[in-house]
């Protein structure tokens, strides 16, 4: 299983893109390609639910 980290690039089963903005408290907190408001999923539903893309860089 695959954790994500900060900045990291996921994708949806769709092909939508998200960035990971936090991880705490088994939640991870992200954002969708075109939105500007945050999502926030269990850590386990969003590793079942998204694939892994990039390590993201820190800004």
């Amino acid at each position: 299983m695959k954790s994500p980290e900060i900045h990291d690039r996921w994708s949806e089963k769709n092909g939508e893109m998200i960035t990971v903005n936090n991880i705490a408290f088994n939640r991870v907190t992200f954002v969708r390609d075109g939105y500007e408001f945050p999502c926030v999923f269990p850590l386990e539903r969003f590793v079942k639910e998204f694939t892994f893309v990039s390590r993201g860089e820190s800004k």
